[in-house]
């Protein structure tokens, strides 16, 4: 705590507790108040209650102070932004009371946004199409590694913005907050978004799928190959560049808050072992097409291009902790290959 307690210009307690929530321990200052109850040495409060209700008030004029600041001066609170949002982001997993007024001041970087600039819960809902129900955030550790993966695809095709998350506690955020506006906060790599219904593609110009039969023997053998390693193979049209990604079957356990939770382990794994993915497929791209076709040819080169296939998917979800037996089976591919 950085809030002296004072009564009457007399310091009453430099470190007062429950003064103010945890999470603005950053505040620095002084509290004076002339209605205290003191009790005769002065040294204490008489009246526990009284702290609360100050804690109540004080707490209040400065989320206002903060929302006024963030208003009229956006780039001072861009700057405080980035030196205490940490603290804001806190308050939204601790303080329901304050709920609602942090998540007004949390800002993030998104799709429509340049680097290194921000955009406003609000904001980012003003620039959603109508027919958009839900809000849509991807976790990384930087700009780049989120707009290469294949995540982002379907969303850029149907110009949806998406905001971006670097910092691992904004896994915790999204889940304690839940919903903003009557929004409800969705992962993009969440397996039932239905795009479709809000936007269609942009690109209209798109490379022929496999037929549905083709498509649902792949995923079988797929499926078949990679045994217990993945609990469903699907094929998809959310994708656009890349062959495959896995997608979170369940909303509160994304790629990034699974790895939160394996590293969180003692032992370095997940209880239980390291549990099956969900794999989609793009029947557009080349090399599925082409996995199609070997699949009859070379079942043994199809089922290790298969593997290589989830493996790439791991490490674009981040979830690939140790890329040796990758880079030995693409050597094996690649001998393969040229051997033909």
């Amino acid at each position: 705590p950085g809030v002296a307690l004072y009564c009457r210009k007399v310091l009453i307690d430099s470190e007062p507790k429950n003064l103010l929530p945890d999470w603005l321990r950053f505040v620095r200052g002084v509290v004076d108040s002339a209605d205290l109850p003191l009790n005769i040495s002065r040294e204490s409060m008489q009246d526990s209650t009284l702290i609360q209700k100050l804690n109540k008030v004080i707490t209040k004029r400065f989320l206002k102070l903060l929302e006024d600041k963030a208003k009229k001066e956006p780039d001072v609170y861009d700057d405080f932004w980035s030196k205490f949002g940490l603290f804001l982001k806190e308050g939204v997993t601790t303080d329901f009371t304050h709920r609602d007024h942090l998540l007004k001041l949390l800002r993030y970087e998104s799709s429509y946004t340049e680097e290194g600039k921000t955009t406003s819960l609000a904001d980012y809902l003003s620039r959603a199409p109508e027919g958009q129900k839900e809000i849509y955030y991807l976790s990384g550790p930087s700009r780049s590694a989120i707009e290469s993966g294949p995540y982002l695809e379907a969303f850029k095709a149907r110009n949806i913005e998406v905001l971006y998350m670097y910092e691992p506690v904004d896994e915790f955020v999204m889940n304690h907050a839940r919903n903003f506006e009557e929004k409800n906060f969705v992962s993009a790599d969440s397996d039932d978004i239905d795009l479709d219904a809000i936007a269609p593609e942009t690109e209209t110009d798109k490379p022929e799928a496999l037929d549905k039969d083709a498509s649902e023997n792949l995923c079988s053998f797929i499926k078949e190959t990679l045994s217990k390693e993945v609990s469903e193979v699907t094929a998809s049209d959310r994708l656009v560049g890349s062959p495959a990604m896995i997608v979170n079957a369940d909303k509160m356990m994304t790629a990034q808050m699974r790895k939160m939770m394996k590293a969180m382990q003692q032992d370095g794994g997940m209880m239980g072992g390291e549990p099956p993915v969900k794999l989609q497929i793009n029947p557009r791209h080349p090399l599925v097409k082409n996995l199609a076709d070997l699949r009859d040819s070379d079942g043994e080169l199809a089922g290790i291009i298969s593997q290589q296939i989830l493996d790439n998917a791991r490490m674009a979800a981040g979830l690939l902790e140790d890329p040796s037996a990758m880079v030995q089976r693409n050597y094996e591919i690649l001998e393969k290959l040229s051997a033909k």
